[in-house]
């Protein structure tokens, strides 16, 4: 891994995400549930277009609501989103608690007026080991450039490949197994028809590349999750 501390002059990548958060902005006229993305350069807030059940303990789920980020370029428009430089925005520490969701609280200027957010939490429960408290620490340290980002020194493979394939399937920083990364694959770049043997040999060597965790299931399985640049300072959960 190499370190690279001079944050401004880097191009703009994905640090993390929070999937299923509520916004409540003072500039829109309602709230809106989406995805949370700190990138290292700006904040930003995308609206929900996808839904889907996840497991929050063993006898239950929850809905989760997110929009899936994996190219900042190809954002969705939506009158709902939004978008703070990480120099323009002040940090207030949100609440957590045993009966209160974890808040983060931003403001901002925009044309010269106060503009002011807080994002909550959908979904809480045992097993998360960062929420969005974390992120106001990590935003913070950001903003002083007290964070070394963290590369592999290993070149990036090309998008032709499978493992550049695979990396852009998973820059959405979430946990995958095999069978998800292929239809991601498969749904992403149409007509390419993957092996799932291929498939698992090529997230093997990105792994040992460094650009990949590798999660063990206890069925035996691995899952892979693209390895944030943030280091231990990562917020996945």
């Amino acid at each position: 891994m190499v370190g690279n501390n001079n944050i401004n002059s880097q191009k703009e990548i994905i640090l993390a995400q929070e999937q299923s958060v509520t916004c409540k902005a003072g500039n829109l006229e309602r709230e809106y549930q989406g995805t949370l993305v700190l990138t290292n350069k700006r904040l930003l807030f995308t609206v929900a277009n996808q839904e889907q059940d996840v497991a929050v303990t063993p006898l239950s789920t929850a809905r989760l609501s997110f929009a899936d980020i994996k190219d900042l370029n190809n954002i969705s428009k939506d009158p709902g989103n939004l978008a703070v430089l990480l120099n323009e925005l002040e940090v207030e520490k949100g609440h957590e608690g045993l009966f209160r969701l974890t808040t983060l609280k931003i403001k901002w200027k925009e044309g010269g007026k106060a503009r002011s957010a807080e994002f909550v939490e959908d979904i809480a429960g045992a097993g998360r080991k960062e929420n969005l408290k974390d992120w106001a620490r990590v935003v913070e340290l950001l903003k002083a450039g007290e964070i070394h980002l963290q590369f592999p020194s290993a070149p990036v493979p090309s998008i032709d490949t499978l493992e550049g394939k695979v990396l852009y399937v998973l820059n959405d920083m979430q946990e995958k197994g095999i069978f998800e990364i292929q239809e991601g694959v498969e749904d992403a770049f149409k007509g390419e028809d993957v092996d799932p043997d291929e498939l698992d040999d090529a997230c093997r060597k990105l792994a040992s590349q460094g650009f990949l965790e590798v999660i063990k299931d206890p069925s035996g399985d691995n899952f892979y999750k693209k390895r944030s640049p943030l280091g231990e300072d990562d917020l996945s959960n």
